[in-house]
């Protein structure tokens, strides 16, 4: 006869996982995706102006083209900013003037710099679809009076 000790364990309360948590494990599933793919994968790093040689690494991308890797930074900023504070809180103090940078994520590549990230200047259509929802916005208050 054998004993099983104390008995069983009692099934543990697991808490449905958060709206965030759920989004970071669908980013996760998708990046996993895109390493299959072989798609390049970069590293993403932030740092202040001011200390130019501090680079903080904040997490991962995967871009069909490596020179749409700005783009695909500042598209996902807001997430990338959100894991950067997740895992530095004290950057909450300096958020506003992070400079994002990245380099392949490759053992061929570690003695490489890594890059400055530039924000893509908007096209001539990205300014008609503004100038647009502007315009829009403006006459839907009269719209809505009369």
């Amino acid at each position: 006869m054998t004993s099983k000790g104390f008995g069983s364990r009692p099934p543990r309360n697991q808490k449905a996982p958060s709206k965030s948590a759920s989004q970071r494990q669908a980013a996760a599933q998708q990046l996993d995706d895109y390493k299959k793919q072989g798609l390049p994968l970069f590293n993403v790093y932030v740092r202040l102006p001011e200390k130019p040689q501090n680079w903080i690494p904040v997490g991962e991308i995967a871009v069909k083209r490596s020179s749409q890797i700005s783009q695909a930074i500042f598209a996902n900023e807001a997430e990338l900013l959100k894991g950067a504070l997740r895992l530095y809180p004290k950057l909450s103090k300096v958020k506003d003037k992070l400079e994002y940078g990245y380099k392949l994520k490759d053992k061929l590549y570690e003695d490489e710099p890594i890059q400055v990230a530039t924000r893509p200047q908007p096209t001539w259509r990205d300014k008609l679809a503004l100038f647009l929802q502007t315009w829009r916005q403006r006459l839907a208050p009269k719209s809505s009076q009369s």
